[in-house]
């Protein structure tokens, strides 16, 4: 199996044959009251984001407070950086459709606690006997 060019960001797995993205809830941070999350005014505006910079933006409160209020919430931003313990994270393939394909790197998916994951191997030569 060929794997991509370049660095795999904590954020990404590019060794399967299905993409896989570690992705963090902010809600879980303000939810938590995580005490690495941040906010300040600019322009008029509070934005909020992460001291440990798991995710790589800065979210404006009114419209995270807007899209919380709607069915699916605010969602996932992908992981940059290694996340912290309480960080609510989960990981995300990008063709669901294609799940069952086989993981070549399960310690990606077993970094998530109480992620399901599956490895599939091919059968061995058979063996006389």
């Amino acid at each position: 199996m060929r794997r991509l060019p370049g660095p795999t960001p904590a954020g990404g797995c590019r060794m399967c044959p299905v993409s896989c993205e570690r992705v963090v809830y902010p809600a879980g941070c303000i939810e938590g009251g995580c005490t690495r999350v941040y906010s300040y005014e600019q322009h008029g505006r509070m934005v909020f984001g992460c001291l440990e910079k798991v995710y790589g933006v800065e979210i404006d409160v009114q419209g995270f407070g807007a899209l919380e209020g709607q069915k699916g919430g605010f969602g996932a931003l992908r992981v940059v950086r290694e996340p912290l313990p309480m960080c609510r994270t989960d990981v995300e393939r990008t063709f669901e459709h294609r799940a069952h394909a086989a993981c070549v790197n399960p310690d990606f998916l077993l970094s998530i606690p109480g992620a399901p994951y599956s490895v599939d191997a091919p059968p061995g030569p058979k063996t006389p006997g």
